[in-house]
């Protein structure tokens, strides 16, 4: 455990081996309250709280890798930055909760609850705690929740703006009101998934698959609030004043979901403005300083940035398309200690946009979209930017649902494997003397076992050999069209199997 007062250890210590008799024989021990203690930056790896009581409760930090928080109070609970990977939190209550930043890779939230709730100080319950209504949005933004299982989850009005999702497992996921803003769902399943007056962006609604029609009003566009033109630069012009005085003077731009169009910002200082989820269409930024800002989700279509300064600036899954960046300086800045801040493009649709001549090379570009971008003399790898992350490593592997029927068959250069299981993510495949290694990525034809017409070819990554059982397990790298329709047949045949 992180740094603390000896005796609150102890007594930290005393509270969780009570509960663990409590779940063994709940005559022997006793249920843990932890209700608005602080247990932030603890190691709590693999401690089982399930159905704990921790309503209010500051996680902020804290590891809890492969810890058991199934149908546990986490109602409003600030779990900021936590480590949950591999975690167990099936039916848990996370109402009102602050998971920004969350890390919850291969974590089990089936059934679990992420509606609004807010705690509020009046009409205690109990001394020293708070009553809970359902008013304040739960914060999944920037969560980290690749391959977790999430079916039966309820979103409903949840923020996920940012969140990774790729992979995961959304089968019958209640989306209702949710913010999907940024939000990457590459992989994930989301059959029998509800949505309604569920908020999406154009950039996020065209690179996610939904498997099914959705009706007319399911799909809303952010509710941005128009801001007039000459309101905006009165705000940059006091943004200005604040930089030039070291703070002491005028105040930071810092605005979320407002819309100004046309915007004339010709050489204007922007360094360490926020915008996140702005729209700025068609904005003149040429030779503008934005150094340092941050911009993520940022609205930039068919803007002029021009010789602008973007050295450490955070653009991630912005809206870059049509954009004219030629000159533009987006290298890294140096930070005390020798450490240098990068600018970070991950995820961001340059489509058309002119990159010539710009100094691209330091900068994150990882899973961004460069279709029929000009990008010469810039320094971007675009093959680089578009290959598959690193295989997790083995105590995080995959652990999405598997179906074994309908079979598939992978057809490759070096031979035709079966497939053992295969799930939304990958396959485990029965291949014996392949010369596949780990980490390597090849392409396959999948085919239907029994039904050839129902095809798909497919980048393959290997996440790992078993030599002893002649298996192969990959995932998928990249969904197209054909594989995202060979798995909805797959997945729709299963359940007509299964009666």
């Amino acid at each position: 455990m992180a740094e603390r007062d000896p005796k609150e250890i102890d007594e930290l210590r005393t509270i969780i081996q009570a509960h663990q008799a409590w779940l063994k024989r709940p005559s022997s021990g006793r249920r843990a309250d932890l209700s608005f203690r602080d247990l932030s930056r603890l190691n709590l790896e693999r401690v089982s709280l399930a159905g704990a009581k921790l309503a209010g409760a500051n996680l902020g930090n804290t590891r809890m890798v492969k810890a058991d928080l199934s149908q546990a109070d986490l109602f409003g609970a600030d779990m900021e930055a936590v480590d949950l990977t591999g975690a167990v939190l099936t039916g848990a209550d996370l109402r009102g909760a602050n998971l920004h930043r969350a890390l919850l890779t291969d974590a089990n939230l089936r059934g679990a609850d992420f509606r609004a709730g807010e705690l509020v100080d009046g009409g205690q319950e109990s001394p020293g705690q708070k009553m809970a209504r359902g008013t304040g949005t739960t914060r999944l933004t920037e969560a980290k929740m690749e391959r977790s299982i999430l079916a039966g989850a309820n979103f409903s009005g949840c923020d996920l703006t940012g969140a990774d999702l790729n992979d995961a497992d959304l089968t019958g996921a209640e989306l209702t009101s949710a913010v999907l803003m940024g939000t990457d769902f590459c992989g994930a399943n989301l059959d029998g998934a509800v949505f309604g007056n569920t908020v999406m962006d154009h950039a996020t609604l065209t690179r996610t698959f939904i498997p099914f029609a959705l009706p007319p009003d399911a799909i809303v566009r952010p509710n941005y609030t128009a801001m007039p033109v000459a309101e905006f630069l009165d705000l940059v012009e006091r943004h200005e004043r604040w930089v030039d005085s070291g703070g002491a003077e005028g105040a930071r731009l810092d605005l979320d979901l407002v819309s100004v169009a046309g915007a004339d910002l010709h050489g204007r200082t922007l360094a360490a403005a926020r915008l996140r989820r702005c729209r700025l269409p068609g904005a003149r930024l040429t030779k503008a300083s934005l150094e340092m800002a941050e911009l993520s989700y940022i609205d930039l279509d068919e803007a002029d940035l021009r010789g602008a300064v973007l050295r450490g600036a955070t653009l991630r899954r912005a809206y870059l398309a049509h954009t004219l960046m030629n000159g533009v300086d987006a290298g890294p800045v140096a930070l005390a200690g020798g450490r240098d801040w990068p600018a970070n493009f991950e995820g961001a649709d340059f489509s058309d946009a002119d990159l010539r001549e710009a100094v691209m090379g330091p900068a994150v570009v990882r899973g961004a979209v460069f279709t029929n971008a000009l990008t010469d003399r810039s320094g971007i790898d675009v093959s680089a930017a578009s290959s598959p992350l690193p295989p997790p490593p083995p105590e995080e592997r995959r652990r999405q649902k598997r179906f074994v029927r309908p079979g598939m068959i992978v057809h490759t250069d070096h031979g035709s494997f079966p497939a053992r299981n295969w799930s939304v993510g990958g396959l485990c495949l029965l291949a014996v003397d392949q010369p596949y290694q780990r980490g390597q990525t090849f392409r396959a034809r999948i085919v239907l076992a029994d039904r050839q017409e129902v095809a798909a070819v497919a980048n393959l990554v290997v996440l790992h050999r078993d030599e002893e059982r002649g298996q192969l397990s990959v995932r998928f790298h990249q969904y197209g069209d054909d594989l995202k329709t060979l798995l909805k047949t797959a997945f729709l045949e299963h359940q007509k199997m299964a009666g």
